[in-house]
């Protein structure tokens, strides 16, 4: 398995909003994330509206494509694109920037 970590961005002010949706997501889209393959899956918040977001994958760019074929997750990015802070608003989703693993222990 391999852990992948990101940050992104969206509004500080819509936190509590932004949180209330994932307490609730569709249940067809965890459905179609762990259908893709992607387990362990985590995001954390910082108060200037940067997210965290750890997951594991045995193959990411599988994981990926397997989800942006799902109707369900153009929905569900839709449906969050009014949270995120982004420069391209033709981006489907948040604007990712990818980190680099320096270090791990088990």
């Amino acid at each position: 398995m391999k852990r992948i970590a990101f940050i992104f961005k969206i509004k500080p002010e819509v936190k509590e909003e932004y949180k209330r949706a994932h307490d609730e997501i569709w249940p067809d889209m965890a459905k179609a994330i762990r259908e893709s393959g992607i387990r362990n899956y985590s995001i954390f918040f910082r108060k200037d509206g940067t997210l965290f977001a750890y997951l594991e994958a045995e193959d990411y760019e599988k994981s990926m494509e397997h989800l942006s074929k799902q109707e369900v997750n153009t929905r569900w990015q839709k449906y969050m694109d009014k949270y995120f802070v982004k420069k391209d608003k033709s981006v489907l989703g948040p604007e990712c920037e990818m980190l680099e693993e320096v270090f791990h222990i088990d």
